[in-house]
């Protein structure tokens, strides 16, 4: 099909459904004039001391939202395969993900977008071909990088790691450090930060913007798409939240279109133009699709985690005096807490996989198209794994054996830009302020997928420059 209709159908199309969806949930809106945010309906009631019971797991309650580890560990010691009622099965134990993980032949990654709301009479394998219907037309994203099985898969990673290979991401160090300072400019002198909205999810978000070189100032309106695009995998948003975000998904995808447009006319040196040079190598079998949904990814992806994980390294940090005074006196250790965190507070409580054909496990059957929930934040506190694993442990010899960054073929290609980031504004930080408290409540947003703070509204005193230059 001539490039100029299949673009003037998928516009059309994209246009259409977003219109549709906008309808919808205007119709919705007024139907149910006291529809309330999510997080205010959800039962508040208060996490057993103790949990045992298959009734004690309640993944979306408010209790579970705010601390989930009392749940995770009665699953891992009575129930490794956990049927929750929407028939999603929970693997709990590190050995049994990880097992999973290296099986890409039986357990596949793809149609992550059908899992969570598929009704008990729909099959995945069905639902997943209208999905990949809708991404061969451009409307959706089709399934790439951690959604993606081989051989795709690593074509989509040989591509990716082109313009995020730990050498790269090196060479970022300074311009990272220079931004973070900036940020922090804005606000040392007055003495506090609310740190998530001030720094937690801008910085990493400009980040991948530039290495992908996007507008700057597109900034708020991609934050915005990013967060409707992780709330619709948090399990909890109701018909009405779920057509707002899907129409803004399509306005998300649109944009990636535009954006892999320009770069096709005007060839560059950066993340972007490495995948426009994939698509338009003949030798290379990655489409103009798998391109748009690889921004699309990166985009989430690189902002979202980056973002979690920053605002609970800077929380764990502040709850944990004794920790930070000895990194204060030993900065090499810093790294040492990073890992720490990642273990401890996954970004991501877990991806899922469906079973491709029949098969057990723990007697357990898992009928071919099984949806399979990998929780990467319970294996990370496997007992079996990590001596004394909800301690942080600054001399952990296994640290980074945590699935934070997923395992196997598909682990994250982003983890060491994260990390990079993590370290650099952590250091900022220990550097430049002292007596760090949390002023004020820092609650997690409602979701079984992303564990990210709301807030975290910080006080501090600042570090003189003449005390900075000794420490440094």
């Amino acid at each position: 099909m001539p490039n100029f209709l299949f673009h003037g159908r998928r516009l059309l199309l994209s246009f259409s459904v977003e219109g549709l969806l906008r309808f919808v949930h205007w119709r919705k809106k007024r139907a149910s004039a006291a529809a309330t945010n999510v997080t205010e309906s959800l039962t508040d009631r208060p996490i057993p001391e103790h949990p045992k019971t298959p009734e004690d797991f309640r993944p979306l309650e408010n209790a579970c939202f705010q601390n989930p580890y009392r749940f995770y560990a009665m699953l891992r010691e009575h129930y490794p395969v956990y049927r929750l009622q929407n028939g999603i099965y929970c693997l709990s134990r590190y050995e049994d993900i990880t097992a999973v993980c290296r099986d890409t032949e039986l357990f596949s990654s793809t149609h992550q977008g059908a899992i969570v709301g598929l009704k008990p009479h729909q099959s995945i394998v069905e639902e997943g071909r209208k999905q990949d219907k809708l991404a061969e037309m451009g409307l959706t994203p089709c399934d790439v990088l951690a959604v993606a099985d081989q051989p795709q898969h690593s074509n989509d990673r040989k591509v990716g790691h082109k313009g995020l290979n730990s050498r790269f991401v090196k060479s970022l160090e300074g311009e990272i450090g220079d931004l973070c300072r900036a940020m922090m400019d804005e606000f040392i002198d007055s003495g506090e930060v609310e740190f998530m909205q001030q720094v937690g999810w801008r910085l990493p978000m400009k980040v991948i913007i530039k290495l992908l070189g996007f507008p700057a100032d597109d900034y708020q309106k991609i934050k915005y798409w990013c967060m409707h695009t992780i709330s619709t995998q948090s399990g909890v948003s109701s018909s009405l939240e779920l057509a707002k975000s899907r129409a803004e998904i399509l306005v998300f995808i649109r944009y990636c279109w535009q954006q892999l447009a320009i770069a096709k006319k005007h060839p560059r040196d950066d993340l972007c133009g490495v995948f426009v040079n994939a698509v338009l190598d003949p030798d290379n079998p990655m489409t103009d699709q798998q391109a748009v949904s690889s921004l699309f990814q990166l985009l989430v992806a690189g902002s979202d985690s980056s973002a979690t994980s920053m605002g609970n390294a800077l929380k764990l940090l502040i709850e944990n005096p004794d920790i930070q005074a000895e990194i204060r006196a030993d900065m090499t250790k810093l790294d040492n807490f990073i890992e720490e965190v990642f273990r401890l507070e996954a970004a991501f409580q877990g991806h899922f996989r469906w079973t491709k054909t029949d098969t057990e496990l723990h007697g357990v059957s898992l009928p071919a198209g099984s949806r399979i929930f990998l929780m990467w934040a319970a294996a990370n506190r496997d007992a079996t794994m990590f001596e004394n694993p909800d301690a942080i442990d600054l001399n952990r010899p296994n640290g980074k054996k945590h699935l934070t960054f997923g395992h196997g073929i598909h682990a994250c290609i982003g983890r060491e830009l994260a990390r990079s980031e993590i370290r650099i504004v952590l250091r900022e930080f220990i550097l430049r302020t002292e007596n760090l408290k949390i002023v004020g409540d820092a609650p997690f947003i409602a979701s079984m997928f992303a564990h990210t703070l709301q807030k975290l509204p910080v006080r501090f005193d600042v570090i003189s420059s003449a005390s900075q230059d000794c420490a440094a």
